[in-house]
């Protein structure tokens, strides 16, 4: 099973510890800690962390979290007569980060299988998140074989939220409205397959 994924406009590899400046550097942007750590700075050594937990998600689950890079296409988009297909070349700057973790569900319902994203705010509104968020559920439903993946929404962020209604999420009606105005959507496996064709991992 491979977990190198490809879209149109992006390849998407599982972070390793090659990657780690660029997370440490695409992490404590202002814009994007404000919405994925809470504002809060964190530190190399939690990226390190992040890194090594995403590794053993990998190893276990078959999911973790992967980096985001432009793809570069030789002999078309489409690959056309086996000649070429979508990579990232060597150097090639990290634009951002999608994946999947597990945590504890809302109202203590068990464990979720939860979606996570963030871009480089010079590529907002391209796109480019819900392009590599497809990327990941058709990966976690027609390869991995998970159930449900949610996505926890801060309200402030309408983006977000608009994203997650692009990618068939349903606001669960037993997800808390917290502190902090968070909403909880998920997708089910057995809609997401019945709506979309499954994208292939590629070796």
């Amino acid at each position: 099973m491979s977990e190198v994924l490809r879209t149109v406009r992006l390849v998407l590899h599982p972070v390793s510890m090659s990657d780690h400046g660029a997370l440490l550097t695409h992490w404590t942007g202002p814009l994007v800690r404000r919405h994925l750590f809470h504002d809060r700075l964190i530190s190399a050594v939690q990226v390190s962390e992040i890194i090594d937990s995403s590794e053993r998600d990998f190893a276990t689950e078959g999911y973790g979290l992967w980096a985001l890079r432009p793809a570069r296409w030789s002999g078309g988009i489409d690959g056309i007569d086996g000649m070429g297909g979508a990579e990232a070349a060597p150097g090639d700057p990290l634009i951002g980060v999608a994946g999947l973790s597990h945590h504890d569900g809302p109202l203590g319902h068990g464990v979720d299988v939860e979606i996570l994203y963030s871009l480089e705010p010079d590529r907002w509104g391209q796109g480019l998140a819900a392009e590599a968020s497809r990327a990941v559920l058709d990966y976690a439903f027609g390869v991995v074989g998970v159930h449900r993946v949610t996505a926890e929404i801060d309200m402030a962020n309408p983006a977000s939220a608009e994203i997650a209604l692009q990618l068939g999420m349903r606001r669960r009606p037993d997800g808390p409205a917290g502190p902090d105005g968070a909403a909880y959507y998920a997708a089910d496996r057995s809609r997401w397959i019945g709506s979309r064709r499954i994208v292939d991992a590629v070796p």
